[in-house]
C-alpha cells in the first residue's frame, strides 16, 4: 500500500469524524481545490484505505442483544483443509462479526452478535461438527463498558497528526490561526 502523506491523513481524520462532509467543505478546511480533494478521496477508495461508508446501526434496535466471544483451539493433528472449512463456515455465518487469528493458547477469537443464546449454541454445534477443534471457550458479554467500532472518529495521534484539530473542530488552519493567541 502506498504511503499516506499529511494531506491524505488530514482527509481521513476529517472523514472519520463526518463521512458525509462535502468535498467543498474539506477543500476549504485543507486549503485545496474541491477537485484535488475529490481526486484524493477517490484514490484513497481505490487503494482500499477508505473501505466504505455506512450507517452505524445500534444492534439492540434490531433485537441483537446477545454478544459473545468464542475462543477456538484447532487440533494440530488435523489437515489444514479442515481449518479452512471452519473459517469458511465462520465467514458465511451472519452472526460472526469478527475473526482474529491470535497468539497464545487459542488459535482464533470470534466475535458474535445474536438475538438468543441458542443462536450462539447452533453456531458452536456447526463448527464443532467439522471435528477440527480441540477446544472452544465462550464468554458472553454482560455489559459493554466501552465500544469504539471501526476507527472513526479517529484521534489525530492515530494518524500521525498530533498537532491537528480535535474531533468536531472543522475550522481550517487559517481560522485556527486567527483564534490562536499572539505571542509578543
Amino acid at each position: 500500500m502506498d504511503e499516506l502523506d499529511q494531506t491524505d491523513r488530514r482527509i481521513l481524520l476529517a472523514l472519520s469524524q463526518d463521512g458525509r462532509r462535502a468535498a467543498a467543505d474539506l477543500a476549504k478546511e485543507l486549503g485545496l481545490s474541491r477537485q484535488a480533494v475529490t481526486d484524493r478521496i477517490r484514490s484513497l477508495e481505490q487503494r482500499r484505505v477508505i473501505r466504505g461508508y455506512r450507517a452505524d446501526v445500534d444492534p439492540a434496535a434490531l433485537g441483537l442483544t446477545v454478544r459473545a466471544q468464542i475462543r477456538l483451539v484447532v487440533d494440530g493433528r488435523v489437515p489444514r483443509q479442515r481449518e479452512a472449512e471452519v473459517l469458511r463456515r465462520l465467514e458465511e455465518n451472519p452472526l460472526v462479526r469478527l475473526v482474529h487469528r491470535v497468539s497464545g493458547e487459542d488459535c482464533f477469537v470470534v466475535s458474535v452478535i445474536a438475538r438468543r443464546i441458542e443462536d450462539v449454541t447452533e453456531l458452536l454445534t456447526d463448527i464443532q461438527s467439522t471435528l477440527t477443534l480441540q477446544a472452544t471457550r465462550t464468554a458472553f458479554v454482560l455489559e459493554t463498558v466501552l465500544d469504539k467500532p471501526g476507527l472513526g472518529p479517529i484521534d489525530p495521534v492515530l494518524v500521525g497528526l498530533e498537532g491537528a484539530a480535535r474531533a468536531g473542530d472543522h475550522a481550517g488552519p487559517r481560522a485556527r490561526a486567527r483564534r490562536a493567541p499572539r505571542r509578543s
